[in-house]
């Protein structure tokens, strides 16, 4: 049986009676940017976050860039970031005139290890701030990433930008109704970015991103950034973008809404069962932090044979992936920063050894028995 990794056909057939009106709506109505079904959407993800305010943009990257410029973090500032990520983290650091720091990941979620960060500012505080000793600039923020579906350890990293007087940042592109803390992903830090790429969790039929933040002056300065920098029609007090949200997009993601937490449902049920599946097998399985809602928008397994592992899969119909084969630091773009191989030990091994399974609404216990088989099969032989 082949088994794919993401099915988005089948979630459309779910939601096609629901979705066609909306967009019929846009179609006829002729208003195809911003407008009320983006409104509406923005309310309703707002409320999904735990925020007073989202903004709806064209982007995952648009998103971060816009919250990090609209933030008035002065340029230069340095940011904690980890380098296990999509390069569009650092993208909209960089675009946002500030300068990524990288420190390195726990070993069980892969997500921005306190520990580090705050080993980092030990090692680097002076009198003058906490300085980066790579590129000189002055740390003024943490982002962190809520990678594979579960958000990062935001009550130690809110502790720490409190005593270190840091803005803090969510990355929460893959975390779309995940909780911490009994807290919503979208509510840490002064705002938090999404991805509405049509392969997460809650995706668009397109490009889509938001900022989700309960700070009104951010929320003011993105909505007008968003729009070449208006506040009105004609006036610009800023130079902006256009970073505006597709009104088909808006009408989509406002369907998806209403289905977001029982699709998160049936990936937890999912992971669930491949822990079953797969334990007792030569592999690290992933971990779900005890305070948090994990929503698995992807399923990593971890083994040094992964590169064989992903070709005999292929071999069997079974696809997977590689989130995120090479970290940030040793990429050619980022070259400049200076890092090397042995730099971020534990970013290199995620990077080396994970693997991601099929995971989607809906996959079927047969479809995952046939991946945990195949597994089996590939380490008997």
């Amino acid at each position: 049986m082949a088994v794919p990794f993401l099915d988005l056909k089948s979630i459309y057939n779910e939601i096609r009676d629901e979705v066609t009106p909306e967009i019929n709506d846009v179609l006829e109505s002729c208003g195809y940017v911003l407008g009320p079904k983006v409104m509406a959407f923005e309310k309703d993800f707002a409320a999904i976050c735990g925020t007073s305010y989202c903004i709806g943009v064209s982007s995952g990257t648009a998103a971060l860039h816009c919250m990090i410029a609209a933030s008035e973090l002065p340029t230069g500032s340095g940011i904690i970031v980890p380098p296990n990520t999509f390069t569009a983290t650092v993208e909209g650091i960089i675009l946002a005139g500030m300068v990524p720091v990288f420190v390195d990941v726990e070993s069980q979620t892969w997500n921005l290890d306190p520990e580090e960060v705050a080993s980092f500012i030990e090692r680097n505080r002076k009198s003058e701030g906490i300085t980066d000793p790579r590129t000189g600039a002055e740390v003024r923020a943490v982002m962190a990433v809520d990678l594979y579906g579960q958000p990062a350890d935001y009550p130690a990293l809110e502790s720490l930008a409190e005593k270190h007087g840091l803005m803090l940042f969510e990355d929460a592109a893959q975390s779309h109704d995940a909780h911490r803390s009994h807290r919503p992903a979208g509510s840490f830090g002064i705002a938090a970015s999404f991805s509405f790429y049509p392969g997460k969790n809650m995706g668009a039929f397109g490009e889509g991103g938001a900022i989700t933040t309960s700070d009104e002056s951010l929320y003011r300065k993105a909505l007008s950034l968003r729009d070449h920098g208006s506040r009105e029609k004609y006036f610009y007090d800023h130079i902006g973008h256009n970073y505006r949200m597709c009104a088909i997009q808006g009408a989509v993601l406002g369907v998806k809404a209403r289905h977001i937490h029982r699709w998160n449902d049936q990936r937890r049920e999912a992971a669930l069962r491949y822990g079953q599946m797969l334990g007792g097998l030569p592999l690290r399985l992933p971990a779900e932090s005890p305070d948090s809602r994990h929503v698995w928008h992807l399923y990593p397994i971890h083994t040094p044979e992964r590169n064989d592992l992903m070709v005999f899969l292929r071999e069997k119909g079974i696809a997977s992936g590689l989130h995120y084969p090479h970290p940030l630091h040793l990429q050619k773009a980022y070259a400049y920063l200076g890092h090397s191989n042995g730099d971020f030990p534990n970013s290199e091994r995620n990077s080396l050894e994970n693997l991601t399974l099929p995971m989607f609404p809906g996959i079927t216990p047969e479809q995952q028995q046939e991946v945990a088989d195949a597994i089996k099969a590939f380490f008997e032989a």
